[in-house]
């Protein structure tokens, strides 16, 4: 890691925008200064498990600070896969629906506030075994402000 202000400025940055939840796999990296900031994050092999009963999950990305969120823009890329016997639990070539909302999904349909940052994207896991699917690629549509002001926004990554 860096040493001085750059060091200095990013951990700041971290802190004025908000915190991602301890969660194996995810990263968040936040840039930027007086209210204008840049966050990446990053998923390494994060696990977000899906019950049969329900068909649908979600995984907390991050917490925003008080205030209102405006999200200019950005793109998400992810790639699936499916760790356990998929005879057991999903079929291959199953549909698989993912989004970003300020909602956990709380039905295997994502609409509203469970889709409010990135549009419900559809996919097909096309990957055998537990290998990777191919990449599904997302942007966000339009810029969209949250109203933070009473209680915090979060982030979640909807399937």
């Amino acid at each position: 890691m860096t040493r001085g202000l750059p060091r200095t400025l990013s951990r700041a940055a971290a802190r004025e925008a908000g915190l991602a939840p301890p969660k194996l796999g995810l990263k968040a990296v936040t840039t930027g200064q007086g209210g204008a900031f840049r966050s990446v994050f990053s998923f390494n092999a994060m696990q977000v498990p899906v019950a049969d009963a329900q068909a649908y999950a979600s995984q907390k990305l991050f917490d925003f600070l008080d205030g209102k969120i405006r999200i200019k823009g950005g793109t998400a890329r992810l790639q699936f896969a499916v760790l356990t016997t998929r005879a057991a639990t999903i079929n291959d070539n199953a549909a698989l629906t993912w989004s970003l909302g300020s909602a956990a999904a709380s039905s295997a349909t994502l609409a509203g506030t469970m889709a409010n940052v990135l549009a419900s994207t559809a996919r097909t896991l096309d990957g055998a075994g537990a290998a990777l699917s191919t990449a599904s690629t997302a942007d966000v549509a339009a810029a969209l402000t949250l109203d933070g002001t009473a209680t915090r926004v979060d982030l979640y990554l909807n399937l």
